[in-house]
């Protein structure tokens, strides 16, 4: 439990410095880390087309306060799962091949911690291939790190299909404020991947594994993604009010 109101401090820390992520960009010189009993974090940041205008200056800050943060930026925040398996998942190692065009898994390991930089050399092609998915799949079962945030406006779907392509989940960003309206009709067998990813983060409590956090600029979390951030014993926080287009901040 201590270890979890630790984990809960930094990263309420971290919901104060993204206040000014959103019109402040803050370029940093590498530092290096004093306090090696500090937090390990591992950070997904949504570099989809509708996140660009204001992640550099997320992530800016969240080096700014977190310098030995690993900071992930990968496409989109999309959940698959064909048939039983997540795709891009901690089943298969599949190679890096970036697109012509649009938002790619960044390669920048320069700032990585030496876990970090393993990660991304082994997993990035699953990251561009099973988007936030792959990355919590692969991470969930990360002992060396102490907590998992992902930043985006959870824009996009959890899909699950069957091999004849029949939709058996999908849980789409206008479908969340009406859970009845999430379409799930799959069988227990089909549902093992989501038991497996909250018996993954409800180990958190136990100290044997992450503790996830959810910061999103416009709509609610994927349902899933929601139920192992509340089973782990981390929250899911609006920061709408980051957005250039966003409400004003509430005020304390």
């Amino acid at each position: 439990m201590r270890r979890l109101r630790f984990i809960a401090a930094a990263c309420f820390a971290l919901m104060t410095v993204l206040a000014h992520a959103a019109t402040t960009v803050v370029v940093t010189e590498p530092r290096v880390v004093t306090n090696p009993s500090g937090p390990r974090i591992a950070v997904y940041l949504d570099c989809s087309n509708s996140m660009e205008s204001y992640l550099a200056g997320v992530e800016a800050e969240i080096r700014k306060q977190f310098p030995d943060a690993d900071v992930f930026s990968v496409p989109h925040i999309k959940v698959w799962v064909d048939g039983t398996v997540v795709r891009g998942g901690a089943t298969s190692v599949l190679a890096h091949r970036p697109p012509a065009t649009g938002p790619r898994v960044s390669l920048d390991a320069s700032r990585m911690t030496p876990v970090g930089r393993e990660i991304l050399a082994r997993y990035a092609g699953n990251f561009e291939a099973g988007s936030v998915g792959a990355w919590i799949d692969i991470l969930r079962r990360e002992k060396r790190y102490d907590a998992l945030v992902v930043f985006s406006d959870f824009n996009d779907q959890a899909l699950q299909t069957r091999a004849d392509a029949r939709v058996v989940y999908l849980d789409a960003a206008e479908q969340r404020a009406l859970p009845k309206a999430i379409i799930d009709t799959r069988t227990v067998a089909e549902m093992v991947w989501e038991d497996s990813w909250v018996g993954s983060f409800d180990l958190a409590h136990a100290g044997k594994g992450p503790v996830l956090y959810l910061f999103s600029t416009r709509n609610p979390a994927t349902r899933v993604l929601q139920n192992c951030a509340d089973v782990s014993g981390g929250k899911f926080t609006l920061v709408d009010w980051l957005r250039p287009d966003g409400p004003p901040k509430p005020a304390n």
